[in-house]
């Protein structure tokens, strides 16, 4: 199928010969979709796990490596950009509850038998 381009303005073929070329609003969009889908699996509850600490957030790759790119990936280490990532992402926020302690004895299965 061919398309005629010669009616649009010079703008707005460079754009589009741009986004033909680098594809970047479609990955922007991509990302995003990902990221409500992640989203969806994030507003379930999530338990800690001993030794590793808390699930504070789920971040898609893309994401990850854009703003290390744009800011250098030691933003990662930096609480408050973890903060206002998290604000700005709600998506991405995990729900995260710390595993209960279990104390004494619970008894798994029984099983009865008749004689």
């Amino acid at each position: 199928m061919l398309v005629d381009l010669s009616d649009l303005d010079e703008a707005t073929l460079d754009g589009v010969i741009r986004e033909f070329k680098t594809g970047w609003e479609q990955k922007k969009v991509q990302a995003r979709v990902e990221q409500k889908q992640l989203g969806v699996l994030n507003s379930k509850d999530h338990r800690g796990v001993d030794g590793l600490g808390q699930l504070k957030a789920q971040v898609t790759p893309e994401s990850y490596h854009y703003w290390g790119q744009r800011l250098g990936y030691e933003c990662w280490s930096n609480e408050q950009f973890i903060k206002e990532y998290g604000r700005d992402n709600p998506s991405a926020s995990v729900i995260c509850k710390p595993a209960k302690p279990k104390y004494g004895y619970t008894k798994k299965y029984s099983k009865t038998f008749n004689l």
